[in-house]
């Protein structure tokens, strides 16, 4: 058949003869792909290079690698789709079914008179917006690009689904799912929120019609946007009048058969009960009950016998069950709003008190806090319910309550606004990487110094902590140094915990950044004394104290401790905290070439990385497994081919180590041309960063390079270098390793 469909809308998915291709890791190969198939007309190299790729990438070549990797997506056996030639590039769209393309095909025809059908077609096919997560905002033209292309496939599918809902208003059941999509798609449109109003209270759900009635009201208003009173006519002209429960109940359930009888034992603590149940409908169960109704084991057994009598509840293994739907939402919707939300808050409450167990769970949480009506009750619900998606690596999950979390704290003020908000911070860039991270680290020291203001010290040390990870990762040492030790100065007036975590944070960022490493040691030796004395226990101290020891070529040492570190932070949920640790581990494997270790803790990498945010982990295990191939099978291809996905991730810490490493190999196999170009990149990488270490390994490394190629200037002139750089602040293990190479005699001459 060779069949072929690409969808744009949500993830980049292409799907040949049905089955779903697997796509190349590189992002921006993903993202040329969605660039030709928008473009009908071939685009020249040199567009595709500017658009795409930055000089030092050489995006000749990297354009080159993209397109070999894109024709096994979209060429076929007797079908050539990709068409490139010396000067140009385009992707023959005319049998690829585009869902972008086609959505915008039925929005340009006559909407009124399209088959409903076909209409409904086109709208489910769209999972997202365009692109989703394929932004590349720090390349400009291609990211204006995709957000015109975003914009315009919201607006078209904004109008479809704002058709379907009209040409099914006299079928709701049929016009609700596409009135729920056209809310989640515009959810501060008015018009569109009353018309699902107006939906659910046609099919005589009116529990939902006013929880969506309230909360569009508070978006709209959070928003700062008028109101036009749609809404509110939508509920005043729809809403009908049911039947009261405690009047006629099998009235207001038709076709159903309740026993005669019911009303005058619905009273007192069955009623209650009753209520508790329908608030917490469909996931009752009788701890919960007995929790939040207030009332002992021996009076909520008796009122749940009498409502099992009746046949109002059924009760089993799989907890309590309504018998009837309209039910659960009579009884709600017949509480007070003031009475519900006192409820909601109370079940919310039950709720955080215990350790979350799964998500449904986590959900419901957030749904009780939400509904509590209490901002900062429903924040905190976010930010525990995100911690526990991260403890699970349900990344995605927990970014977006981080992001329900901080759209909440815009209604706070004063410092419960700050402190939530920097812990929602915290959750979104544990969850995945920051988008646009130099403003994300300034909008957290911004939140740190006001939380410093308000003397929520704590909080501050967070903010300082968190600006100094994002700035250390995107190789801002300077700024990640400073405010490292922002954050230690934070907390010297605050609790023994908050000193400990500050100490032990700095100690280990200054020792990560080769800064002040007597300071490091200082603070470390404090935070150990105090943590000793308080009992207290915190993954940064042993990571600390590795990195030290590490620093020292106290090897053995080293290794225990980052096990120690590696054992707390999975303790903790900290996935990120056990792969940094598992990443010294394999550092320490790689500097003693036990690479059969080495490639065995990369597996326990690649599996982790597979889990984590979508940043530089994942890329990285895959490359070092890659190296670890090159040592062991003497094969450097996939080495290479892994290189370019990690020079995609912008992780230049990670890219200069493993390439010093591959040079070493390189070296070592009389392949001394690949050497020199290998340790030139990591120098480049190094000096940007400001790592002595690195820079000196490397011109140790190109020093060897040129002896070996009889280059006798470039020798004695890298040389000199590393011997200035070996009167600074060095790791001794790089000392070492520098040292034997550079005892080499000059006059020797080897090919």
């Amino acid at each position: 058949m060779n069949t072929l469909t690409l969808n744009l809308l949500g993830d980049l998915e292409v799907i040949r003869d049905g089955q779903v291709l697997s796509l190349p890791p590189s992002r921006k190969t993903r993202a040329l792909l969605a660039y030709l198939a928008r473009h009908s007309r071939p685009l020249s190299r040199e567009h595709l290079c500017d658009l795409l790729w930055e000089l030092p990438d050489d995006p000749r070549g990297s354009l080159r690698w993209s397109l070999s990797k894109l024709r096994r997506l979209v060429d076929t056996p007797g079908r050539l789709r990709l068409r490139a030639d010396r000067l140009g590039v385009s992707l023959d769209t005319s049998d690829i079914d585009i869902d972008v393309a086609g959505l915008h095909t039925l929005c340009n025809a006559d909407l009124a008179e399209a088959d409903i059908e076909a209409l409904e077609h086109t709208a489910t096919r769209y999972r997202g917006p365009f692109l989703e997560g394929l932004e590349l905002d720090r390349f400009h033209d291609f990211h204006g690009w995709c957000l015109a292309e975003r914009e315009a496939a919201i607006r078209a599918q904004t109008t479809l689904l704002t058709t379907l809902v009209e040409r099914l208003a006299d079928s709701p059941q049929h016009a609700l799912p596409h009135a729920h999509a056209w809310v989640r798609l515009a959810p501060f449109n008015e018009t569109a929120r009353a018309q699902l109003v107006r939906l659910l209270l046609a099919l005589r759900r009116p529990r939902e019609a006013e929880q969506q009635l309230q909360l569009g009201v508070r978006l709209i208003r959070e928003a700062g946007l008028p109101l036009n009173g749609q809404l509110l006519r939508a509920w005043r002209e729809t809403k009908f009048s049911p039947t009261p429960l405690l009047e006629n109940v099998a009235s207001a359930i038709p076709n159903t058969t309740v026993p005669v009888g019911i009303h005058p034992d619905l009273t007192g603590d069955t009623l209650e009960v009753m209520r508790w149940a329908a608030l917490l409908a469909p996931d009752a169960d009788f701890t919960t009950l007995s929790q939040v109704s207030g009332l002992d084991t021996n009076r909520l057994g008796i009122a749940l016998e009498v409502a099992e009598r009746h046949q109002w509840l059924s009760i089993g293994a799989q907890g309590l069950r309504f018998m009837h739907s309209a039910m659960a939402d009579e009884l709600y919707d017949a509480i007070s709003p003031v009475r519900r939300q006192t409820m909601h808050r109370r079940i919310a409450e039950w709720l955080a008190a215990s350790p979350l167990n799964d998500m449904q769970q986590a959900n419901c949480l957030v749904h009780h806090a939400l509904a509590s009506g209490d901002l900062d009750q429903a924040a905190r619900a976010m930010i525990e319910a995100g911690r526990f998606c991260l403890r699970n690596c349900a990344n995605e999950e927990a970014q977006r309550f981080a992001q329900q979390g901080l759209a909440l704290t815009d209604g706070m003020t004063g410092t419960r606004r700050v402190c939530l908000a920097l812990e929602l911070h915290d959750v979104l860039y544990s969850a995945a990487p920051l988008a646009d991270w130099e403003a994300g680290a300034g909008a957290v020291v911004a939140l740190a110094e006001q939380a410093l203001e308000h003397g929520a010290l704590a909080h501050a040390r967070l903010g300082y902590q968190l600006a100094s990870h994002i700035r250390w990762a995107h190789g801002q040492w300077s700024d990640a140094h400073e405010q490292a030790l922002q954050a230690e100065r934070a907390t010297r007036c605050g609790d023994d915990r908050e000193q400990v975590i500050a100490m032990a944070e700095t100690a280990r960022c200054l020792a990560m950044l080769e800064r002040d490493l007597d300071q490091a040691a200082e603070l470390l030796e404090q935070a150990r004394e105090l943590a000793t004395r308080q009992h207290i226990g915190y993954p940064a101290i042993p990571l600390a104290q590795g990195l030290l020891s590490l620093h020292e070529d106290r090897f053995d040492k080293a290794a225990g401790y980052f096990r120690e570190a590696r054992t707390l932070c999975k303790a903790m949920g900290d996935r990120l905290g056990e792969f940094q640790a598992q990443e010294s581990l394999l550092l320490i494997d790689l500097e003693r070439d036990d690479y059969q270790e080495a490639q065995e803790r990369c597996a326990q990498l690649q599996e982790l990385g597979k889990r984590l945010r979508d940043g530089s982990e994942a890329p990285y295990a895959d490359a070092a497994a890659a190296l670890c191939t090159y040592a062991l099978e003497d094969d450097s291809a996939p080495f290479g081919v892994a290189l370019v996905t990690l020079r995609h991730a912008d992780a230049r810490h990670r890219l200069a180590t493993l390439l010093l490493q591959a040079a070493r190999l390189d070296l070592a196999r009389a392949r001394t041309e690949t050497a020199r170009q290998r340790a030139g990149e990591a120098l480049e990488h190094a000096r940007v960063l400001e790592r002595r270490s690195e820079q000196l390994l490397a011109h140790a490394l190109l020093a060897e390079c040129a002896r070996r190629l009889g280059d006798e200037d470039h020798r004695r002139e890298h040389a000199r270098t590393a011997e200035a750089l070996l009167q600074e602040p060095i790791a001794a293990w790089v000392r070492r390793r520098c040292r034997t190479l550079l005892a080499q005699p000059a006059a020797e001459d080897e090919t």
